[in-house]
């Protein structure tokens, strides 16, 4: 019973590591994620904006580079994390409504945050 308990223990150490060790190899650290999208937002119809969210420290950020114009780059201030371990929380970028001017969807350590699309810009949408 000893051996089956320190096999558990040992399992389940090896588990919590080679997830860390995925999550470092798939998002880096800091927390990184980049994304290309159509969300309306550009100059030109035919170029996607850029996106990248960034974990820094348990403040999530994300900056968006409409058409890949660095001059109308935009940075937008996500949720706060909290709690240890709060740093290696990846944050994963999805769209949701229109297909035209989608609404930006932060997910992030269980927590979803919903950004209004504008038309020209994404706005947070209050609680």
């Amino acid at each position: 019973m000893l051996c089956a308990l320190l096999l558990a223990i040992v399992g389940s150490a090896a588990l919590s590591w080679s997830g860390r060790l995925i999550d470092d190899v798939r998002y880096g650290y800091p927390r990184t994620t980049n994304l290309d999208h159509f969300v309306g937002h550009k100059l030109d119809p035919r170029l996607e904006t850029h996106f990248t969210a960034l974990n820094l420290k348990g403040q999530v950020f994300i900056f968006e580079v409409p058409g890949g114009n660095p001059q109308h780059a935009r940075l937008l201030q996500g949720p706060r994390l909290i709690g240890s371990g709060s740093d290696l929380a990846p944050v994963m970028l999805t769209f949701s409504g229109d297909t035209r001017d989608p609404d930006l969807v932060v997910t992030v350590d269980g927590l979803q945050v919903v950004f209004h699309n504008t038309g020209t810009s994404y706005a947070p949408i209050s609680a």
